[in-house]
């Protein structure tokens, strides 16, 4: 226990000033003013005009656009920011309401962009795609051009975008204040829901029972409230795609991913079609933890009394050794985000729970979040969103529209990234109990990765047909084959890495990677999955 008290991260807070000195600072009202006007401006000079513009002049008013979006991303990720390190923080959720308000009415003067971009005939786009300065856009130009089935009006699109504060966005900002509320008391001692679910993870049997009853005790709090959110947004999604012509709750979001239904549908076939992996390996695990059944508090258990604690400074020298091990290139970027002050680790009251990397724009570094206990899994962690960190940074050379990676390619970096730190630990790890439980961990892992993410597609897909099928959805039937502890605390939206997880392995290819592998993230969103 004494390891969820003090790991060395109590200090490690991220840097912000760069962004915006603080909340009250007058430079962000100046912003979100600026880009008001620069936005009528860009109505005002090119509405009418996108799908018919001449090579030179479309690549010159991309440009523009460019510069004006990244000037205009910053308060919302630096509200965004400010409110997860305290979700219960009023003067951070103002800030956040605020900038999104702002961003609904910029984009009121934008809505016409996206719907003429995406009218480029094949004629047009053909000769902006022969001249060179118009040519870097394609990726953009053909993202938009696949949605056009899918777009309304643009009186209708305008009406969407000025509801869209108080839409899905405002709902996960509840439900994420709500789940960063959360306290969970265990042996008399209040712990932050991280913290809790850590002790499923303890070798002590009693000790994860106890944690896991205290877990789902605690979930129960504002479960009815949680559900009904979660009823909100698969209604809104169910109106959505209706509206915009979608065959199936899950279309859109392949359609942005750079996939089709069909290639996810096969993906789900294969993966729900060897959960037999899955059974075998706890039936092994059963025999190694010497018990008789396996209960929900024994999914995560250690296979080995020994456990290895880390101090921040510890998890530090081994995520970054681990980078510099693979690419000196790699560790000197990932070096930056320790000494810059581009983390934010401790576990702190109010602070949203689990772990994200976020970035900003080409020209301006990525951050990271997450909450270290002292745990060796929490160094994977942070090798994971350092991963994502190191993507952004490589692909700062795109221009801002290709800079983000489709959710397909997103998690490839960072499931790397944890390959590299988990071999480094087992090339350094002399104790074989403790080498047996990190590769017992890696095959978990492996299972959060592709089965689990499945699993929570299944959920995620049995949860949309009964809503739309049936209509509001109560919590006993929202929770559905979830495990107790779950609760309804759970993701709104599925990524998709199962397919990243196939990059483990090559990690010990590392000659013939090194000089090929930063070539991928590198790409940003510029080259289809």
């Amino acid at each position: 226990m004494e390891a969820l008290k003090t790991t060395g991260a109590e200090d490690v807070r991220w840097n912000l000033t760069d962004l915006f000195a603080s909340p009250d600072d007058p430079k962000i009202e100046a912003t979100l003013e600026r880009e008001q006007e620069h936005a009528r401006a860009f109505e005002a000079k090119y509405k009418g005009k996108v799908a018919t513009l001449d090579p030179p002049a479309f690549a010159a008013m991309m440009r523009e656009l460019a510069e004006y979006e990244e000037s205009a991303s910053k308060p919302e990720v630096y509200a965004y920011m400010l409110h997860s390190q305290d979700t219960q923080e009023h003067t951070a959720g103002r800030l956040l309401a605020r900038v999104r308000e702002a961003g609904a009415e910029r984009g009121s003067h934008m809505v016409f962009f996206a719907l003429e971009l995406a009218q480029i005939t094949d004629q047009q786009a053909a000769k902006l795609y022969a001249d060179p300065g118009a040519a870097i856009y394609r990726h953009t130009v053909e993202e938009a051009r696949k949605f056009r089935p899918h777009q309304m009006s643009e009186p209708e699109e305008r009406v969407l975008n000025d509801f869209s504060p108080v839409g899905t966005a405002a709902w996960v900002r509840l439900f994420e204040e709500l789940c960063a509320r959360i306290h969970v008391v265990s042996d008399g001692e209040q712990l932050a829901l991280d913290q809790a679910l850590n002790l499923l993870r303890e070798p002590d049997r009693d000790v994860r029972r106890k944690a896991s009853g205290a877990v789902t005790e605690a979930l129960r709090g504002d479960i009815r409230t949680r559900g009904y959110i979660f009823n909100v947004i698969l209604q809104e999604k169910a109106i959505d795609d209706r509206l915009r012509h979608f065959p199936s709750w899950i279309s859109s979001r392949n359609l942005a991913n750079e996939t089709s239904d069909e290639a996810v549908q096969a993906l789900v076939d294969a993966v729900t079609g060897r959960y037999d992996v899955c059974v075998r390996y706890y039936r092994v695990k059963r025999k190694l933890l010497n018990v008789g059944d396996l209960h929900e508090w024994d999914r995560y258990a250690p296979v080995s009394d020994v456990t290895r604690d880390l101090t921040w400074d510890d998890a530090k020298e081994l995520v970054l050794g681990s980078y510099s091990r693979f690419s000196k290139r790699a560790g000197s970027l990932v070096e930056e985000f320790f000494k810059q002050g581009w983390i934010d680790a401790p576990v702190l009251p109010g602070k949203q729970g689990g772990a994200y990397c976020m970035p900003v724009t080409p020209h301006h570094h990525p951050y990271v979040l997450m909450n270290f206990t002292g745990k060796l899994r929490d160094a994977l962690t942070l090798a994971h969103e350092l991963g994502h960190g190191l993507h952004d940074r490589l692909a700062s050379k795109q221009h801002v529209f290709d800079y983000h990676p489709p959710l397909t390619l997103a998690e490839t970096a960072s499931v790397f990234g944890e390959a590299l730190t988990f071999d480094r630990i087992m090339a350094e790890e002399n104790d074989p109990k403790i080498r047996l439980a990190m590769l017992c961990n890696q095959c978990e892992d492996a299972f959060s990765t592709v089965f689990r993410q499945v699993a929570f597609n299944r959920y995620e897909d049995a949860s949309h047909t009964l809503r739309r099928q049936e209509g509001e959805q109560g919590v006993v039937e929202l929770r559905g084959p979830l495990p107790p502890h779950t609760g309804l605390c759970l993701c709104l939206r599925v990524r998709q890495p199962a397919r990243a997880i196939g990059l483990s392995p090559v990690s010990r290819a590392w000659p013939g990677l090194r000089g090929r592998l930063p070539r991928v993230p590198r790409g940003g969103g510029f080259d289809p999955p």
